[in-house]
């Protein structure tokens, strides 16, 4: 079974036009979860949130079922089940004639934004919006981090296409970060612009902070926190957990 995890963001501009931006997360068996991001004018988020699906059934391999998550309620409604607003009827109609065309069964049901897949496909739709690119589809770079507590050092190891670096990071008893996010803090660090993290052994704790900053006790973890995720936003970096 293929998934994809959607999401779409929009902003009202001062001219009262749109601008969208979607992004998902396709996930096929046997292989690393590809995102995919694009920008469009829209007149609305639901619109923005229909062509996250069209997307997706575009992407996935034809022939085979398809199941699309969505926070939206209309989009389920629209896509999933015919109904919903009528602005969404059209955009709708090419959703299924596509999966038609391409024999994809289709099947739209709804996921919380607090999944990990789901929060990427929303940070890869708000890049969009705000013009900052995810790179080409599937570039991505598979990250393994080794720490143990106690450990002075955390090993990072980074495999992307026709290159693989190590990097043994010293971890600061010192520091308000803990140590397990330092290592994280140091694999974000060794991404190229436009890539997008595969990680791999990220501590719960890591992956809290990660995704809120704010959830860090001291104000200075928060603040270098909330610093290496705007750095990693501006340039295009993405990062997705996986189980270990």
């Amino acid at each position: 079974m293929n998934h994809a995890f959607v999401d779409a963001s929009w902003h009202e501009l001062p001219d009262g036009s749109g601008v969208g931006g979607w992004g998902l997360v396709l996930i096929t068996p046997g292989a690393l979860p590809a995102r995919f991001q694009g920008q469009l004018d829209s007149p609305d988020n639901n619109l923005a949130e229909v062509r996250a699906v069209l997307e997706a059934v575009r992407l996935a391999p034809p022939g085979e079922a398809l199941t699309v998550h969505t926070d939206n309620e209309a989009v389920i409604a629209s896509v999933g089940r015919g109904r919903g607003p009528e602005l969404l009827h059209e955009a709708a109609r090419e959703v299924m004639d596509d999966a038609q065309e391409r024999a994809v069964t289709l099947r739209v049901v709804y996921a919380p934004r607090t999944r990990r897949h789901m929060l990427s496909a929303h940070e890869l739709a708000n890049g969009a919006r705000r013009g900052v690119g995810g790179g080409p589809p599937g570039v991505q770079a598979d990250v393994l981090i080794e720490h143990r507590p106690g450990w002075p050092e955390a090993r990072v190891s980074l495999r992307r296409a026709g290159e693989r670096v190590t990097a043994l990071v010293p971890l600061d008893p010192t520091s308000e970060v803990p140590p397990s996010a330092q290592a994280l803090l140091a694999a974000v660090g060794l991404a190229q612009p436009g890539e997008a993290l595969v990680v791999r052994r990220a501590s719960r704790v890591a992956q809290a902070l990660w995704r809120r900053p704010e959830r860090a006790l001291r104000v200075e973890a928060q603040s270098q926190l909330r610093e290496a995720r705007q750095v990693a936003d501006q340039s295009g970096v993405q990062v997705e957990f996986l189980a270990s």
